[in-house]
């Protein structure tokens, strides 16, 4: 009973300190004195930082919450260099800070006006009543996959409409398939979108912001070699939670044969044969594998 009796004071005083660490600074690791030192923030802030960490379904059903805290070596240039985990709860839960982390882009340290390479400590709470799900952004949100004749190459653009009444800009992350190359990305304002490439332990992410309501962007899908050539296998993840969404794929005149049975076949006006898929809505960084296989 008793335990019971001042749990709710102590979440209390654990969230309080948390949102003291985010408004504030992280705390600086190492041998130097730390007075004199400009602490590094995330670019953004650390609000901005915490949009990039997500708390999956499952994990939430499984009762877990608590505290993760990594440590973080930030260069000169606000790159992070080095990353530990200081305090584990989960491993999923672990590598998603990590993660969110690595994607990050800081304003380094100074000391005296030079920038200097620190150790800062980031803690982030997972707690039930703090979380909310995210709605998203997206009116209508479209992939269409287009391979070449010879299924070497598949041309994957993404096509999406933003509400109304949202705050610009909006930044989006998407992962990139390990042999995926020249990413691409469109306004529909014809604006040139701020745009690059990050890293984490997952593998390459495209990330960009738009202030328009639309929105494309993709990347040529690279067959792996003669074993893989007939395929199709990415796993689809986006930091922003998603409508139901369509899946499209076009094809010229090849045979082709999936793992599973389209929900719509369209004849196009150029002759091409379009092939539908219905997805439903995801959760923020839901990932899902698009397995297709095909038949020459």
């Amino acid at each position: 009973m008793r335990a019971q009796k001042y749990r709710f004071p102590i979440v209390v005083i654990q969230m309080i300190c948390l949102l003291a660490l985010l408004q504030q600074c992280a705390w600086l690791v190492g041998d130097k004195a730390s007075e004199d030192i400009v602490k590094p923030r995330p670019v953004g802030g650390y609000e901005t930082l915490s949009t990039r960490i997500h708390y999956p379904r499952a994990i939430r059903e499984a009762g877990i919450e608590g505290t993760v805290t990594v440590n973080a070596l930030i260069s000169i240039e606000g790159q992070v260099k080095q990353t530990r985990v200081m305090k584990s709860l989960h491993p999923e839960l672990d590598q998603i800070v990590t993660n969110a982390i690595k994607r990050t882009a800081f304003e380094p340290a100074t000391r005296a006006g030079k920038p200097e390479e620190v150790w800062i400590s980031i803690p982030f709470i997972f707690a039930f009543k703090d979380w909310s799900s995210k709605d998203t952004p997206f009116k209508s949100f479209i992939m269409t996959i287009h391979p070449d004749p010879a299924y070497k190459n598949f041309e994957v653009e993404i096509e999406g409409q933003l509400k109304d009444g949202l705050e610009w800009p909006q930044r989006f992350e998407c992962l990139l398939p390990f042999n995926a190359s020249q990413p691409w990305v469109h306004a529909g304002d014809g604006t040139a979108p701020i745009s690059g490439i990050m890293n984490d332990d997952r593998g390459e992410w495209l990330i960009f912001q738009v202030s328009s309501r639309d929105l494309s962007f993709g990347f040529t899908y690279k067959a792996m070699d003669e074993v893989y050539n007939q395929k199709f296998l990415y796993e689809f993840t986006m930091n922003h939670a998603l409508p139901d969404w369509v899946l499209r794929v076009v094809y010229g005149s090849q045979t082709v044969k999936f793992t599973q049975t389209p929900d719509r076949t369209t004849t196009l006006d150029n002759g091409e044969t379009q092939f539908e898929y219905d997805f439903s809505a995801q959760d923020t960084y839901e990932s899902r594998y698009l397995d297709i296989e095909l038949q020459k």
